[in-house]
């Protein structure tokens, strides 16, 4: 049978694949940078980054920063911002930011002209923790698109993350504003190493085309 026929070649590739998430380039995705995606490991099992991407706000020698941008709570807005008016209008619950100072709100913003007091990020993404940003975009017409609300962020040390990525904790990619703001940020984790899984499964295919059959010597 056809799923029992396993080429030498197909054999080679599934060995030299499966371990390369703890140093292979080409695995670990685009350099860590500010503005870009941290996809946790399937591996990776501590219980505040499972199945988590975060988006990383700052990156440099002194450390890094970031927002989990997939973990919605069940608190709405309005339970932590109460004194705004419109607010019950706000459909958006907080997220979960990181198990980093928890009780402390932070906001990634969409905006076309820079913001003082709130630092970009990419193209034209900015976070801030100024409170009174925050208030003023949640106040403006359908807030819904251009803000979301997080509770702590994630915190890492200098050189911790660089350690993390290169044992293959996590995969870094390029951010988008349409992730970010996803309607269903539940998906977009699961998605990005389904999506992976198809680009392996095609490489691998198109190499048993090529591939010599385990008995067989080519003449």
């Amino acid at each position: 049978m056809r799923c029992f026929s396993v080429t030498l070649f197909t054999l080679l590739c599934v060995i030299s694949v499966a371990p390369a998430d703890a140093a292979d380039p080409e695995w670990l995705g685009e350099p860590l940078r500010t503005g870009a995606f941290l996809f946790s490991s399937p591996r990776l099992h501590d219980p505040n980054f499972l199945h988590t991407v975060v988006l990383l706000v700052t990156y440099g020698k002194e450390g890094a920063s970031g927002l989990i941008i997939n973990r919605p709570t069940d608190v709405p807005l309005d339970q932590v911002l109460p004194d705004i008016k419109g607010i019950k209008t706000f459909s958006k619950p907080v997220y979960f930011g990181g198990p980093v100072s928890a009780n402390l709100m932070r906001a990634l913003l969409r905006s076309d002209a820079s913001l003082p007091g709130a630092q970009r990020v990419l193209d034209d993404i900015y976070v801030t923790a100024n409170r009174k940003i925050i208030m003023d975009v949640l106040r403006n017409p359908n807030p819904d698109k251009t803000i979301r609300i997080y509770a702590g962020y994630s915190g890492w040390a200098p050189g911790q993350l660089d350690r993390e990525f290169a044992r293959g904790d996590w995969i870094s990619m390029d951010a988008d504003p349409e992730s970010i703001f996803s309607e269903d940020p539940a998906r977009i984790w699961p998605a990005f190493f389904e999506n992976r899984e198809k680009i392996q499964i095609r490489f691998l295919e198109r190499g048993s085309d090529h591939a010599v059959s385990p008995g067989t010597v080519e003449q």
